[in-house]
């Protein structure tokens, strides 16, 4: 039986080939035929998956070692908000290559592409998709053996005052006793990230955050089992960034990895 279909607790709004769909387009990203062309013949998703479990400047020792405390479980596993990296599925399952593993996200073009590359490159690999919105997951009370996260929570754009949306479903959907693996980011300046927004003429869907990663964890009623420093980073392979460099400002975010577990 599929993993997902153990764990779901509604039927999709349609399935296409193979893959589940639940309505979500509004809240995902939304990403123009050049993103797609980068993933596609510009080569990103190729390079992310004969890369995968080789340390980079991002993918370093303390991301490694997350990965691998994640792939040591050796249960099933759901990456939220996979993106156009797929998480941290890819360098899990270089560690654990028989690890059972649902990848989601909002945007069903990104899952779609991927579901195509998996299905003509991996085939051998046991990742199911499914397109979803992490703030409201169609998915039962404590069924979810380990959740992964790669800024997964911090990418959502409809998921209430400080995320807290994401980090309840999160903690609904985990068995008592599951974990959670993840990289998140904070920004080190507020207000650039305002400013970026207000020149952009976008919402700001991070003014609501007031709360730091660890005071949301443990507002949910996560164990914070382990908070690990990573670095500073710029970050300009988003929209955001994107945005802020072109208007001459510098967005840096702290990022940490985290290991929480649910009582």
């Amino acid at each position: 039986m599929a993993l997902f279909d153990k764990i779901r607790d509604k039927a999709p709004l349609f399935i296409k080939d193979g893959v589940p769909h639940y309505g979500s387009e509004r809240e995902g990203d939304q990403f123009r035929d050049s993103d797609i062309e980068k993933w596609t013949t510009g080569g990103h998703f190729a390079r992310r998956w004969r890369d995968k479990g080789q340390a980079n400047e991002f993918r370093n020792d303390v991301y490694m070692n997350l990965c691998r405390k994640a792939a040591a479980l050796n249960l099933p596993l759901m990456d939220i908000a996979c993106g156009p990296n797929l998480g941290l599925l890819p360098d899990i399952i270089a560690i654990n290559p028989n690890i059972q593993a649902l990848a989601t996200d909002a945007c069903p073009i990104l899952i779609e592409k991927w579901h195509e590359f998996l299905r003509t490159n991996a085939p051998e690999v046991n990742i199911e998709l499914a397109c979803f919105n992490a703030a409201d997951m169609p998915i039962r009370d404590n069924s979810v053996d380990t959740i992964t996260s790669s800024i997964g929570f911090g990418s959502l754009r409809y998921a209430g005052v400080d995320q807290m949306d994401g980090i309840g479903e999160a903690y609904r959907v985990l068995k008592p006793g599951g974990y959670i693996f993840a990289i998140e980011g904070e920004f080190e300046d507020n207000d650039i990230v305002q400013k970026t927004f207000d020149l952009w003429g976008k919402e700001n869907w991070f003014g609501n955050d007031k709360l730091t990663w660890v005071q949301r964890f443990k507002q949910a009623g996560f164990v914070v089992e382990e908070e690990t420093w990573r670095s500073r980073s710029v970050d300009n392979d988003w929209d955001l960034g994107d945005a802020a460099a072109s208007f001459g400002l510098e967005i840096a975010v702290v990022s940490k990895a985290y290991i929480l577990r649910k009582r």
